[in-house]
């Protein structure tokens, strides 16, 4: 199976319920009560009873359920020379018109951590490595390909911090300079996951949708922003961080709006303001998208996914614990089949086999979970997802 080829037509997006004798870890961890350690032999005792259960329901690709970090976006930056981590982030660091900033700070809560640029960007170790032997290490060598790691976006402080605060500017005079250096330590990073036994990487991206978002655009020009050369800049970037990856290794973007709760998220809008420029520029192998409630538009601008490409579209909701109708997303997933075909000048037929199905998010990517989902309702939708896909594509896993 080459690299291209989607890995599993049921998948999910990789954050699942995290335990709470994890998240008391955690917190002691933070107060200096426990060791890094003693927090580590907790990961790695939750990482094997989940990777077990997911074995156990046949649930692919098997993931850590982040369970090795405190949030999807944390454990990286902050591990490469030249940055630091500032927790919590005052208020004068953040890009205050950004819409999850805006949203945390009208909650009340604050904005929990960021890493920020004081040096130039290095690489002279690997921030994940560790993180992904916890994950390797639970499954016998044949199947560490069905395992999936994730890795947060380049443009993820960027975005979230006050213009100028993301880097020393002493030491970046722009913006091109500084993605550079950080895409070569994507790069390294990449080649040494890989060396490591690695074969499905995924990227999780909450901010390329705000380009949808007509608010969340007015906000970045208020700062100045040019947004179209911001996203052009962005799509640069990914592309700079999985250039010269090897052939046998498969990359995935996943695109997310915010995934707090049923009434809170960060980014609406189609995607069709993106659609075109995205799928065209972007050379990831798979594009998880979400899909599970209108916020996010219909299939429309699925009709620009080239040819190679596949889609993995987010039909079953996490930020609820309610069971969606199968019929109902066999019914969804025809529809865009249909439209991706029409766009493609293929068969229907065809275009199905680049077509996957998973939750349209992590079940708890910033540690905390949906209210009301239970470890059983988690592992319902999951096997919902599969179900489905037993029927939509019989003869593939």
């Amino acid at each position: 199976m080459s690299a291209s080829t989607l890995p599993f037509h049921a998948d999910h997006i990789g954050s699942l319920i995290r335990p709470e004798y994890v998240a008391e870890a955690q917190e002691k961890a933070d107060a200096g009560k426990i060791s890094a350690a003693e927090l580590r032999d907790t990961q790695k005792k939750a990482i094997a009873h989940v990777v077990k259960q997911q074995q156990d329901h046949g649930v692919r690709a098997l993931c850590s359920g982040e369970f090795d970090r405190k949030y999807y976006f944390s454990g990286f930056f902050e591990k490469l020379d030249g940055f630091e981590e500032v927790s919590p982030v005052p208020w004068d660091l953040a890009r205050l018109s950004a819409a999850p900033i805006a949203a945390l700070k009208k909650a009340g809560k604050q904005y929990p951590m960021a890493a920020i640029c004081t040096g130039k960007i290095g690489y002279s170790q690997s921030p994940y490595l560790d993180n992904w032997k916890l994950l390797r290490e639970c499954v016998p060598k044949e199947q560490w390909g069905e395992c999936k790691f994730t890795m947060p976006p380049p443009c993820y402080f960027h975005l979230r911090l006050a213009k100028g605060k993301c880097y020393n500017t002493e030491v970046y005079k722009n913006d091109e300079a500084f993605f550079n250096d950080l895409a070569a330590a994507y790069r390294k990073e990449i080649r040494t996951l890989h060396g490591e036994g690695l074969r499905n990487l995924q990227i999780d991206d909450p901010t390329l949708a705000y380009f949808c978002s007509d608010d969340m655009l007015k906000g970045l020009r208020d700062d100045g922003e040019d947004t179209d050369k911001m996203f052009e800049m962005y799509l640069k970037a990914h592309n700079d961080c999985i250039a010269d990856r090897p052939q046998d290794m498969h990359v995935g973007l996943h695109i997310c709006r915010g995934n707090f709760s049923k009434s809170m998220h960060f980014s609406e809008g189609s995607y069709e303001a993106i659609a075109e420029q995205f799928f065209k520029t972007l050379n990831y192998d798979t594009f998880y998208l979400e899909y599970d409630n209108p916020r996010s538009g219909g299939f429309e601008p699925l009709r620009f996914l080239p040819k190679h490409k596949n889609v993995v579209l987010g039909v079953v909701t996490t930020k609820d614990p309610q069971l969606e109708d199968a019929e109902l997303i066999k019914s969804r997933v025809k529809q865009a089949a249909e439209i991706i075909a029409k766009g493609q000048g293929r068969s229907v037929e065809d275009a199905m086999q680049n077509i996957g199905i998973s939750p349209q998010c992590g079940f708890a990517s910033v540690a905390v979970g949906a209210e009301g989902m239970t470890d059983e309702k988690m592992f319902a939708k999951l096997k919902l997802v599969q179900d489905v896909a037993h029927e939509l594509w019989p003869d593939r896993p």
